[in-house]
């Protein structure tokens, strides 16, 4: 009787063994071939259901979820470089081109006011590409997870002024007048202080270039976060289209030929502030374009 019952138990543990190494050969095989599917929603499996081999696929099939999401996000950061290297080399070209023909201007004319006027042409034209390749360097530096981000902890409403008055003359020349609020806004945000001054800076330009006559300043509380919104009158015949502002190089002018906004200044804007934690929206009411940016608040007090 316990011969059999002997016998019995050493014939289930060969075929025990027998299927388990069959298992154990097709998961050898699935891991061998998995970079040929991984992409396409390969996952590993067994037909043999052992716990401690079927936790082991489990994680496998873990690691594989995150290689693919990598993979996805890489694909995702190539496209987009892809995108705005294409981009930029239609927005170099206008400028250079400018450049490029006021320099052949500047050689062969002697009038010296003519002359004056292709070299301040020209200066300008040179700002514009080098502001449109800060851009697209911290855009780069923004979509590869290369740019560091220090937080702490910061008086909007003072650091709003600072830099709004350091383009002073720009909006007297422009004849734009520039309101903020009477109360001032004394609670800190959190946000990194480089890029806090890009975002602003950039809001400015865009303000410089398409407002009419009138910005806006103002600020408020919502949950957690401090509300800095700027609105400007636009001009009677701006075709802003505010579902696309945010848009990687969208302008105003859709022939890609406006000199005056690489298009990237606002999607730039954008990234900064969702990678402070916070948020940024557009909307278009009564004539007038409204940014408005939420940065979380600081706990502690200015």
């Amino acid at each position: 009787m316990w011969g059999w019952i002997m016998g019995f138990l050493a014939l289930a543990l060969l075929f025990y063994i027998y299927f388990l190494k069959r298992e154990l050969r097709k998961l050898k095989y699935r891991v061998k071939t998995l970079p040929a599917r991984a992409n396409f929603g390969g996952r590993l499996y067994l037909d043999f259901r052992v716990k401690t081999i079927m936790d082991l696929v489990d994680e496998l099939n873990l690691m594989i979820d995150a290689f693919e999401e990598k993979s996805r996000q890489t694909k995702q950061m190539e496209e987009n470089v892809k995108i705005s290297i294409a981009g930029l080399s239609h927005d170099l070209r206008t400028p250079l081109t400018s450049i490029n023909g006021y320099v052949q201007l500047l050689q062969a004319s002697t009038d010296d006011a003519k002359r004056e006027h292709y070299i301040r042409t020209i200066e300008h034209s040179v700002k514009r590409l080098l502001e449109m390749t800060d851009h697209f360097y911290d855009l780069a530096r923004i979509e590869t997870n290369q740019k560091e981000i220090t937080l702490s902890s910061i008086s909007l409403s003072n650091f709003v002024e600072e830099i709004f008055l350091t383009f002073y003359e720009q909006f007297e020349e422009k004849k734009i007048e520039l309101q903020f609020p009477e109360q001032i806004m004394d609670r800190p945000i959190i946000a990194d202080k480089l890029m806090l001054t890009r975002v602003i800076q950039n809001i400015v330009q865009n303000i410089l270039r398409y407002a009419k006559s009138k910005a806006v300043v103002s600020y408020g509380i919502e949950e957690s976060y401090l509300i800095f919104s700027i609105k400007n009158d636009i001009k009677p015949d701006s075709k802003v289209a505010v579902e696309k502002v945010f848009m990687r190089f969208y302008t105003e002018v859709s022939s890609r030929t406006n000199t005056e906004s690489s298009g990237l200044g606002l999607y730039l804007s954008k990234k900064l502030v969702e990678k402070m934690n916070g948020k940024m929206n557009a909307e278009l009411k009564d004539h007038w374009f409204i940014l408005n940016i939420h940065l979380p608040i600081s706990g502690i007090q200015a």
